[in-house]
């Protein structure tokens, strides 16, 4: 009788840490989604501000720079208000200056990272501006 109620209670232990490690694994992936998901999102991010180099990031920037500047003195002219505000406030200095604006490169280093492995080789960071 005692090695069959053990046998029950053994048979439910092990179908209840079966059940728990299959939420486990559904809650990861979840997870894994949601972590491809934001680096999808990033990687459209850094399509809209990166450019094949430097120099064409660096013009971009100043276009959209002197772009926002002008629509702030537009409003503020029909608003009747004071420009307060100067070119540099619109300007953002780090834009093109990252370690890499090779997005899909970026984007494989994310989805490696969701996983929790990233793979790497040496070499030399390439400079901008």
């Amino acid at each position: 009788m005692h090695s069959i109620l053990r046998l029950i209670l053994c048979i439910a232990v092990v179908s209840l840490a079966a059940c728990t490690s299959h939420k486990n694994s559904i809650k990861a992936s979840h997870e894994l989604a949601a972590c491809k998901m934001k680096c999808q999102q990033s990687f459209n991010a850094c399509n809209q501000v990166c450019f094949k180099n430097c120099r064409q990031c660096s013009t971009c920037s100043s276009a959209m720079t002197a772009k926002s500047y002008n629509q702030y003195k537009h409003q503020q002219c029909v608003q009747g208000g004071i420009i307060a505000r100067n070119l540099n406030s619109y300007r953002d200095p780090l834009q093109c200056r990252k370690t890499t604006c090779e997005c899909p490169a970026d984007y494989r280093v994310c989805i490696q990272s969701c996983a929790g492995v990233i793979h790497k080789r040496l070499q030399v960071p390439p400079t901008c501006c």
